[in-house]
């Protein structure tokens, strides 16, 4: 049997977690509490915004789960009482508690006995259960429940460092002062996006975008004012564009947008609503008087990232020197 692991994460640039830690010693571990609580059925079940999902299964005929099987989060199910109340459960015989009486763990495939433990991301959220379920009703020790939770324990520590990894990725994609993506972080993520919009499609513009006069800026009224200014340019791109699209700072007061449009005439509209929008935010914070040029593009999809911001940036120079002319 071939299993599906899933890793809910919010970095993109997580391309194989299967690196940092042994996806087989977790389906061993699993196998193992199966084995010694002599049940059909042991699980990793991982909770995400689809619902309750199998992420490792026990490799048993008995097991009617096979890893990937997903069930909506509504559903009262055993797993989902332990996410909600964040401790562990134990049932030893369902059928004789009517709050199991609409589980189709129950009804449908007659599991009578269950016994799971909450398992948490680093950061205290829930990523799931650890459980094992019986057809026969079950009267365990305090010591199953002991064992379980040590299980249990060696997972958490591999989500630690999965944990870990996610952040420091972030970090190596993120630029500290604007918190929108570096230049590696959106020379990657664009390439996806094209990638995508390829795939489906769809039509992408690039805007590039320059602080006029940012040096004078930083030498009148200080790096400080011109830190401000750059975190304007960087939240009013956030604020106008959808969550879908990249935003990128590749340096100094040179930013970037990879935004979804409809057609040409939709990106001249983004463009027009940005202007207005740094006028807005400059004058809500009380920030000196800045504009902020802006050229734009269309994306093919055989161009590559470093022409396509050579083209756009070129549209942005030459809209610059017509203001200065």
């Amino acid at each position: 049997m071939e299993n599906k692991t899933v890793f809910a994460t919010d970095s993109f640039l997580l391309d194989n977690p299967n690196d940092l830690i042994s996806v087989d010693k977790w389906q061993k571990t699993v196998n193992l509490l199966a084995k010694i609580f002599n049940a059909p059925a042991g699980f990793l079940v991982q909770y995400t915004t689809a619902g309750f999902q199998v992420t490792l299964a026990s490799q048993q005929v008995s097991n009617p789960y096979p890893a990937g099987v997903i069930i909506e989060p509504e559903v009262n199910i055993f797993c989902r009482k332990i996410v909600d109340t964040g401790k562990p459960l134990y049932v030893g015989n369902a059928p004789l508690d009517p709050c199991w009486d609409t589980n189709p763990e129950v009804h449908n495939d007659g599991f009578r006995s269950y016994l799971g433990v909450p398992v948490f991301w680093p950061c205290g959220t829930p990523f799931g259960t650890f459980c094992v379920m019986d057809y026969q009703a079950t009267n365990y020790e305090a010591t199953y429940l002991e064992l379980i939770t040590q299980l249990k324990d060696l997972l958490e520590s591999d989500l630690a460092l999965l944990g870990s990894y996610v952040q420091l990725q972030q970090l190596a994609i993120t630029d500290p002062l604007c918190e929108v993506y570096n230049r590696r972080g959106f020379d990657v993520l664009a390439q996806q996006r094209i990638e995508f919009a390829t795939r489906t499609s769809s039509l992408l513009g690039m805007l590039y975008l320059d602080v006029d006069q940012f040096k004078h800026i930083n030498d009148q009224y200080g790096h400080g004012i011109g830190d401000a200014v750059l975190k304007t340019v960087a939240k009013v791109l956030t604020d106008h564009t959808r969550e879908a699209d990249v935003i990128g700072r590749l340096g100094g007061d040179e930013f970037v947008a990879l935004i979804a449009i409809e057609d040409e005439q939709a990106l001249l509209l983004v463009k027009q609503e940005l202007s207005a929008a740094f006028s807005v935010q400059r004058e809500a914070l009380s920030l000196p008087d800045f504009s902020v040029s802006i050229g734009a593009t269309i994306v093919d999809s055989n161009i590559d990232i470093t022409n396509l911001l050579d083209r756009a940036d070129q549209d942005m120079l030459k809209r610059k020197q017509r203001l200065a002319g």
